[in-house]
This record gives C-alpha cells, structure tokens and sequence, in this order.
C-alpha cells in the first residue's frame, strides 16, 4: 500500500510531504486545470509522484443549470493536465455539482450523474487512460451518493472500466458501513481517502489526521483494502497543524504498508 498525503497544488506542501516519507501527493483537479503549465513543471520538480487529485469539477452536472459545453471545454484541459503530471486517478466527489435539485426525484438525479459519467467524463478517461473515482459522501454533504453500494451502483450503470468507486473511511464511519464490506467490492474500487473519522468534538474537525492513541484503528480500514488490491490511500482530512499532522499521520500508516 502506498500512503499520500491531499496537497492540492502547493509546492511546499509537497516538498515536505516527500521529506516525511510519503509515496505521493493527491492533488486538486480544478485547481489542476486552471494552473499554468509553468506550475505543473514546479510540482514535478518535486520528485513527489501526483497519484491522484480530488475535488474533480465545481459546475454543476445534475438540472437545468448544467452546460455541458462548458463541462466539456474544462473535462479536456483537466485530463490533459492530468496526463501531464502522470495522475493514476480523479476522484468525483463534489458535492455541490451534484447536488440533486429540489423537484427532481433521487431516481432522476442519479440518471443525470449517470449520464454525465458514461458520456462526458469516460471517453476523457479513456482517452488518456486515467479512471474515475466516484466518492461517496455523508448525506450532510450530498444527497445523491452517499455509501460505497450507493457508489458501485451508478459505476454499473455507467458500464466503463474507467468509471470506479472510491472508499472514504470518514464517509463509511458517519454511515455506520462496516470496514469489511470493502471486501465485497473488490472489481470496484480502486482508491481511498482515510483520517480519523471520529475526533474530540473540542477539536471543532470532523476528521482530522490520524495519530497515536487514536480509538479508530487504522488498520481497520487499511487491511481490507490491501485485500482486494487497492494501490493508494491519502490522507484527506482537516488541517490543525500541517507539518505536525503529517508528520505524526505517518508514524501510524508507515506500518501499514
């Protein structure tokens, strides 16, 4: 298992990351496309591996505001970008761009996320050999994907092998889902994103990086991805001290390996 660390596109962030001893960073797709090529040369210069980037696209995909021109214009320069960097995998959480409108029946708006994926998103994916991660997220969230049977079932429909699902230890904790139901997905999913899924409430996160002495087990989480053959797991996860949380996230997952 190789262990990264949700930077989006800070140089600095990624240079320490590497020091610590981190396989990759995991960065962030809008920010991505809406970079220079001169900045995704500086993030190279690094020597830290880009595996991922989250936080895949902020227009809306589900009701009438969609435009799929515009979807379209920006899926090309994000795959591009990515492709540049060497990125193995986008993660499609993004909440607010699919966010199922009010009058629109749940049935409806995963019809559209559906649509969107297998018609937009995987001939992108599949042009530059780089798949899609669908995250689900706590309803408080999304109120259209929200649990990783949720995740597979818009994956099925879609029909791409370049359309997956990723695991989200803090999502699967606020939904009560058992660690070991990964194992029942193992042609699925294909990348995670973990943390402390259950802080002190006097830390004010609702999820932050793991550490020693921590209730939840990482392992918990870790094994039985290790299990069906996911590669990367990042840290994705509210900052308190960069450098601090880092740095003690890695103690704990470094053993993991």
């Amino acid at each position: 298992m190789k262990f990264g660390v949700c930077a989006g596109t800070d140089i600095e962030k990624m240079k320490l990351i590497k020091e610590i001893g981190y396989d990759y960073a995991e960065s962030h797709c809008q920010e991505l496309a809406s970079k220079p090529y001169e900045h995704l040369d500086a993030m190279k210069a690094t020597g830290l591996p880009v595996a991922a980037a989250n936080c895949f696209i902020g227009m809306r995909v589900v009701g009438e505001e969609k435009d799929y021109a515009a979807i379209d214009g920006y899926l090309s320069t994000l795959f591009e970008k990515a492709a540049y960097l060497g990125i193995k995998y986008l993660v499609f959480g993004s909440s607010g761009a699919r966010r199922i409108p009010e009058g629109m029946s749940l049935e409806e708006g995963r019809a559209e996320i559906a649509d969107f994926l297998k018609n937009h998103v995987a001939p992108q994916a599949e042009k530059y050999n780089i798949p899609v991660a669908i995250e689900p997220l706590r309803p408080q969230e999304c109120n259209a994907i929200n649990t990783i049977d949720d995740g597979v079932e818009i994956a099925k429909k879609v029909a791409s092998p370049y359309v997956k699902v990723l695991a989200d230890v803090a999502h699967m904790y606020c939904q009560n889902e058992p660690m070991d139901k990964l194992i029942t997905y193992k042609d699925w999913i294909i990348h995670a994103h973990t943390s402390n899924p259950d802080p002190d409430p006097s830390t004010g996160k609702k999820r932050i990086y793991p550490k020693a002495g921590d209730a939840f087990s990482q392992s918990s989480f870790v094994e039985p991805l290790k299990a069906i053959g996911v590669e990367c797991c990042s840290i994705e996860a509210d900052v308190i001290d960069f450098e601090s949380d880092a740095r003690s996230a890695y103690e704990i997952l470094k053993e993991l390996r």
